[in-house]
């Protein structure tokens, strides 16, 4: 009868489908609290930046208007200096269009903002592009092109939900294919999506603040469903999984649809007089709750037991508040409908007349664009076969003369052919000529292309056998001046300890002088190579160089994001070289108060951050330039068939950004 309503709030953290309210269970207040004191305390403006769009959807979602504002207009301050962001805040913003009404901006907007996140290969940019997918998916829906937003959610949200790692995301896109079969009464198909929905929400471990509500609308709805199919084991087990949780928080909006699966559970079995309890219980909540799509259903359930009860009074009561309480005139055209079949079973004839007109006349109007159709299309067949029959009279009365004129026709008939076949072979010359000239030129641009390519790979070989050569001195340079120049100055200093105890008159200078000297000799080597990295790993190498570089002036924040890592030990020289070279520059040239290193890693992609809040400098300028500082960087990462990208803004600050493949 009514259709499942599968309209969504625009939220970030999930794609739970939605009617017109939306869903509550526990208090997300003290999750919510955490992402406030996160953003509150980190120092990074991209962590701040990224938060503060986040909780500008949860206060949207907590209905408050004036604190998600404010954090929107944070993150849009800060975002400025990570292209990231700029281009994750055309979704964060998007919503603007819709509070102003203009749906095709609106459209517009989720069509760039995937376009733009389509480059970053990180969980958050999956994770958002397959929230802005469904939401463009519901707006086709609302256009009535249901198939267009099937596919967008079987085709790429899915698939790309899937690549994000979020489960109750996917939960959420599995149950919106779901409702779309539900809709269309395919309940088979959906229940294969709704069992992928609940699996993937029961096994969701990450906080969020539609968790709980997203998991009690999954048993639900599959409940439901399992109900329409007559699989009443299952679907009690279900409903008794949801009623555990929804005991306790008795004034949850989600006891309105729970309600209904419960009443038609029991009405599907015969179980008249426990169906018509729920019924009730959820016809209370509903209307504490304003829900009017939620209480519509439950009086039209409540209305079929009531009817097969024989309780025509209390039925045709419901009827008449469906009727009196619906806008939509195909809802009312069945509601008039079983108001009939009441007047009827009550003998009240005159009324189930009336009744079953007022069907019939809105039925009728439904239908009259169909019927004006069907007259159409059988007026051009009545004309068509008119037509022929008056071409066949023709064709009668001048068959003798057809015939005479046979031998005429098929000699200009051979001539036709003739003449076409020799445009034919005309044309195939001409075209296989065109073809000879495209593929020579064609090997000639590839020959070209060879020769380039080889160029650049005999450049990049030249590029790896400095790079190596590089590091096999300085790891020989640091072994001599360690066990040869470093052993001599600790024997001196133990020959001039003794001298010491002697002859008092030895200045007391020189042992300050060798122990210098010796501090100096033990830096030299480390930066050669240092020792961190061959004993301890690259995050230990990492962590002492930016507390080694770090200054009164310059604060150095380090954050290594990989729980695990193996590669090879010259990768490992190769990366810390590189964020070496990074620090140098921005101590040398950015005058910078803060600095930020960041190392993160997604399978076999290393990635580099370095961001300072120094008076920058122009990147096209410096790359003409291509100072030596600026080519080892490049080299390195071309080693490493990497990707760097350089965002300066004077006296704004510098971020690199670099991807090596590992």
């Amino acid at each position: 009868m009514n259709k499942i309503q599968a309209l969504l709030f625009f939220l970030l953290f999930s794609a739970i489908a939605n009617s017109q309210v939306i869903l509550s269970l526990d208090d997300d207040t003290v999750y919510i609290d955490s992402i406030v004191k996160i953003t509150k305390n980190t120092k990074s403006d991209s962590v701040k930046s990224l938060n503060s769009f986040r909780l500008s959807k949860l206060f949207l979602m907590a209905q408050d208007a004036k604190s998600s504002k404010e954090y929107l207009q944070q993150a849009n301050r800060l975002k400025m200096k990570f292209p990231f962001l700029k281009d994750a805040s055309i979704f964060y913003n998007a919503s603007d269009f819709l509070v102003k009404g203009d749906v095709e901006g609106f459209e517009k907007a989720l069509l760039e903002a995937n376009t733009k996140l389509k480059k970053y290969r990180n969980k958050e940019a999956y994770k958002l592009r397959a929230v802005i997918l469904q939401n463009y998916g519901i707006m086709q829906q609302r256009k009535n092109n249901e198939n267009a937003y099937m596919k967008l959610l079987v085709n790429e949200a899915i698939p790309i939900a899937k690549k994000s790692g979020d489960y109750e995301l996917i939960s959420a896109l599995n149950k919106a294919v779901a409702i779309i079969f539900m809709n269309n009464n395919e309940r088979e198909k959906a229940a294969e999506y709704l069992d992928q929905a609940q699996k993937y929400i029961e096994n969701t471990t990450k906080k969020s603040a539609t968790l709980a509500e997203s998991k009690m609308e999954t048993y639900i709805i599959n409940a439901e469903n399992l109900v329409e199919l007559k699989h009443f084991y299952d679907a009690k087990e279900i409903l008794d999984k949801a009623y555990a949780t929804l005991e306790k928080y008795p004034e949850s909006n989600l006891n309105d649809s729970y309600f209904y699966s419960e009443g038609i559970y029991f009405a599907k079995q015969n179980k008249h007089s426990e169906a018509l309890v729920s019924f009730g219980k959820g016809i209370k909540s509903a209307e504490n709750h304003q829900n009017a799509i939620a209480l519509n259903r439950l009086k039209f359930a409540e209305y079929e037991v009531l009817f097969k009860l024989k309780n025509y009074d209390k039925a045709k009561s419901n009827l008449e508040y469906l009727i009196a309480k619906t806008p939509f005139i195909v809802d009312k055209k069945n509601y008039y409908k079983e108001l009939s079949k009441v007047y009827n079973a009550t003998k009240e004839f005159p009324k189930a007349y009336f009744y079953s007109n007022k069907y019939n006349v809105i039925n009728d109007s439904l239908t009259d664009a169909k019927l004006k159709s069907e007259i159409v299309e059988l007026e051009a067949k009545y004309k068509k076969a008119e037509s022929e029959r008056k071409i066949n009279l023709l064709q009668s009365e001048n068959e003798k003369a057809v015939l005479q004129g046979n031998n005429d026709r098929l000699n200009s008939m051979l001539l036709a052919v003739l003449s076409f076949l020799l445009f034919l072979t005309v044309l195939f010359l001409w075209l296989y000529s065109n073809y000879q000239k495209k593929l020579s030129f064609q090997k000639e641009v590839n020959h070209k292309q060879e020769l380039s390519a080889l160029e650049n790979q005999q450049k990049l070989s030249i590029s790896n056998a400095l790079i190596e050569g590089e590091e096999i001195e300085r790891k020989r340079i640091a072994r001599e001046l360690h066990d040869g120049l470093g052993s001599m100055l600790s024997g001196l200093k133990m020959h001039l300890n003794l001298a010491d105890r002697e002859n008092k008159e030895i200045s007391p200078n020189i042992n300050g002088m060798l122990n210098d000297s010796i501090k100096e000799l033990r830096n030299i080597s480390q930066n050669l190579m240092p020792e961190s990295l061959m004993k301890l790993g690259l995050e230990h190498a990492l962590k002492d160089l930016c507390a080694s570089h770090s200054t009164s002036e310059t604060i150095i924040e380090f954050q290594y994001l990989i729980k695990k890592s193996s590669f090879p030990q010259h990768i490992k020289i190769m990366i810390y070289r590189i964020i070496q070279e990074l620090l140098n520059n921005a101590l040398k040239y950015a005058k910078a108060s803060q600095i930020l290193v960041s190392c993160s890693q997604n399978k076999d992609v290393f990635f580099i951050t370095v961001e300072d809040n120094g008076v920058g400098f122009n990147v096209k300028h410096a790359e003409k330039r291509d100072g030596m500082g600026l080519r080892n960087i490049k080299n390195r990462v071309a080693f490493l068939n990497g990707k760097l990208e350089i965002d300066s803004i004077p006296n704004k600050g510098t971020s690199t950004y670099i991807e090596l493949k590992v």
